[in-house]
């Protein structure tokens, strides 16, 4: 973006990337590193549980863990015989039986995260999606002592 001759990065009051802002939140929170280790751990624990009762797991796999928030997002998570259905027309049944499935693992999906978190998950919920091919394991935590008293 140019603006007079000049381009967003050589102005004097040049924003920082991303990655800087997120660099920079992690040097100054201890416990976020801690944290980033839970949630990469919560996310390979449901990737896991994907590939080991879908026959595939997702290609890959984010983690968004925020207060008493943990959200999984799986990306290319299709079976074969679900694109085919999918090609055909029949997203929603191949979307009723990954809710069905998805909902028969709420308990083993829950223990995952309360493994990896050490905190106790008090509603779990999911969602599929065509296109973008992707899936959400949503995941509420039980407040901790401080933030019940906030």
């Amino acid at each position: 973006m140019a603006f007079a001759g000049r381009t967003a990065r050589s102005l004097p009051f040049e924003r920082s990337t991303f990655r800087e802002r997120e660099k920079r939140v992690c040097m100054t929170r201890p416990e976020q590193g801690e944290h980033a280790r839970q949630a990469a751990a919560a996310g390979a624990a449901i990737t896991r549980l994907h590939r080991d009762h879908y026959g595939r797991g997702a290609s890959t796999t984010r983690v968004v863990y925020q207060r008493n928030f943990l959200t999984v997002y799986l990306e290319d998570i299709y079976t074969p015989a679900e694109r085919t259905l999918i090609e055909a027309g029949d997203f929603e049944i191949v979307k009723t039986a990954r809710q069905a499935f998805q909902m028969t693992m709420r308990q083993p999906f829950s223990a995952a995260v309360e493994q990896a978190t050490g905190r106790e998950v008090i509603a779990f919920m999911s969602q599929v999606h065509i296109d973008p091919d992707m899936a959400a394991e949503i995941f509420v935590l039980k407040p901790t002592k401080t933030e019940s008293e906030a």
